[in-house]
Parts: structure tokens; sequence; C-alpha cells
């Protein structure tokens, strides 16, 4: 993630990131965590729905890639474990496929900036 120099409002929301890249993972926490936002990190699909049943996310940050599940199961294990919650997808694979295959969610592909992942956050934790 680039890490462009922008200012952005804080907000108090609870957010799961799901990242396997150990440094993307502490990246996006960092850049959510000093814009107001109270971030849980895991590294593992099992790992973010064992937190996320204590944690309740008002929205989660997947990535469609995980080494032990994908991130579309991920998403429907959280939605079955805490219920409706918002979803941004993140992915390296920037092809139309994805995009499709993920439609309605959004899909942030990397890599991103911080301005766009604040604001692709933003638009679905409203």
């Amino acid at each position: 993630m680039r890490d462009d120099d922008v200012s952005e409002p804080s907000l108090r929301r609870r957010v799961l990131v799901v990242e396997d890249d150990d440094a993307l993972r502490s990246s996006v926490a960092r850049v959510l965590s000093r814009a107001g936002f109270e971030v849980t990190a895991a590294a593992t699909g099992a790992a973010a729905v064992a937190v996320a049943r204590g944690l309740l996310p008002d929205a989660a940050v997947i990535d469609v890639f995980l080494p032990d599940a994908g991130g579309l199961g991920v998403a429907r294990a959280l939605r079955e474990a805490c219920g409706p919650t918002p979803i941004l997808f993140v992915t390296g694979l920037a092809l139309a496929a994805v995009r499709e295959a993920l439609a309605p969610a959004p899909v942030l592909f990397k890599p991103f900036t911080r301005r766009q992942l604040l604001a692709s956050l933003r638009r679905i934790a409203a």
C-alpha cells in the first residue's frame, strides 16, 4: 500500500482486517487506527471468524485469497457469526472475473493508497 500524505477525519468503528501478508496487514491496521478506527487484525480466515464472534465488527476488510480459506468463505462465516457485516474485499488480481464474482460487494485492488482504503471503508461502514 502506498502511503500518501492524507489527513482523514476520524471515525470510531470496529474494523476487522483479514490479510495473510504480514506487512500489508500491519500497514492497513496502522492506517485505519490512525484514522480513528478500532482495528483487530487476523492472518487467517479461521482466526478472523474466531475473533469476530467476540468483537462483532462494524465492518471487515478481507483479502480475497487467504491460504486457509477464501475471502468469500470467510465473509459468509463472519456474517453467520456476527450478522450483516459490511465487507470490503481486497485483492492483487485486477481481473474483471474477480470483480464479477464478488459483485455487488466492493473490491479494492492492490496496491491501493490510504485515501482509497479510507474512502472505500467509509462507503461500506456509513
